[in-house]
């Protein structure tokens, strides 16, 4: 599953949503990201089973490290 991959579902929310997830159980938080495709964080980049998430000068270069 894909929230395991990245450390838990809170992981996918969008970094400018994350006040409107605060308080939610797993459960909750993936009915709220599935209610809403703009709440998940993009992009999800998969390299090799290695996730990469979001436009973070970090991501890019981790994605281009492994390319």
């Amino acid at each position: 599953m894909l929230a395991k991959k990245v450390g838990g579902p809170a992981q996918l929310v969008a970094p400018k949503r994350r006040a409107e997830a605060e308080g939610l159980g797993d459960a909750e938080l993936f009915a709220w990201l599935a209610a809403d495709g703009n709440r998940l964080r993009r992009p999800i980049i998969d390299i090799g089973g290695e996730i990469s998430l979001g436009f973070a000068a970090s991501a890019r270069e981790e994605v281009k490290g492994r390319l």
